[in-house]
């Protein structure tokens, strides 16, 4: 016979090896043991409002709007959202929901100091011909102000502005070329008034002239036009010998020469009178 005291002892050993195993067969994530029985947990986004029991299991409710539950849990409660205070410098970067809190981030020209965000403090200013450039510094991201490189420019001050590119000209022309603190000029060259009336001029005579030989290629195919235009110009010739005097011999019975019309205008004025030879 066993005594009292071993008996004890046997049945809390044998209690134990049940309870391990037992437990050894409830998912750690969505179970818990209660009443030598794996319980249900609540689920992320739910409060365990009420535990369970030897003849019910668990029962969860869902967390309010403004709280949130992660993770499978057996608590009584949802955690409160988080608050973005404004006057610190926060705001909200991610709206909390019922399994995530509210995700905070500096306002703009602000910035973390340190790596949870406990912190807003103010970016430095960057003047002209630098820009704000995102560095990593200890674990969280820290605006600093660094020199335009070649090929970018920047001409305001600013707490957010980075450097920005050069424009390209494309199809125009590069007028002026740019800086650290001034974008490239583009355009097209313009001429001066008189350059502009010398193409015209010479735009207009090439127009004509191809006009007017394109005019004569024409009327020199027909006859009757050439005709035409060779008595025309015949008839400039003959305006052109009416102002010449014709000098009119005057002739002796044997032939010779006396005087010419010309000879009488130079006669002299007294009224002399020419030989005859």
């Amino acid at each position: 016979m066993l005594s009292p005291g071993l008996l004890v002892c046997c049945v809390l050993c044998l209690s134990q090896v049940c309870q391990l195993a037992s437990s050894s067969t409830c998912n750690d994530r969505s179970q818990y043991l209660r009443f030598d029985k794996c319980c249900s947990k609540c689920k992320p986004g739910t409060f365990m409002s009420s535990e369970c029991t030897d003849k019910k299991d668990s029962k969860c409710h869902s967390c309010d709007p403004d709280r949130y539950q992660s993770e499978w849990n057996t608590l009584d409660h949802c955690q409160l959202h988080k608050s973005c205070n404004s006057n610190g410098g926060f705001v909200v970067e991610n709206p909390g929901t019922r399994t995530t809190d509210t995700i905070c981030k500096c306002q703009a020209g602000m910035y973390c100091v340190n790596k949870d965000c406990e912190i807003c403090k103010d970016n430095d200013v960057c003047g002209p011909g630098s820009g704000v450039v995102y560095k990593e510094d200890g674990g969280f991201t820290k605006p600093v102000c660094e020199k335009c490189e070649t090929g970018h420019f920047s001409n305001v001050s600013s707490k957010l502005a980075s450097c920005q590119k050069w424009s390209d000209c494309g199809s125009l022309q590069l007028l002026e070329n740019g800086t650290s603190t001034k974008d490239v000029k583009c355009g097209t060259l313009e001429l001066p008034p008189k350059g502009r009336l010398i193409i015209v001029i010479a735009l207009l005579s090439t127009v004509l002239f191809i006009i007017i030989f394109i005019s004569f290629i024409c009327i020199g195919y027909n006859q009757e036009n050439r005709i035409k235009i060779r008595k025309f110009i015949n008839g400039l010739k003959c305006k052109d010998r009416v102002g010449t005097p014709i000098q009119e011999r005057v002739m002796t019975e044997n032939g010779r020469i006396l005087a010419t019309a010309a000879d009488e205008d130079n006669s002299p004025e007294d009224g002399t009178e020419l030989l005859v030879v």
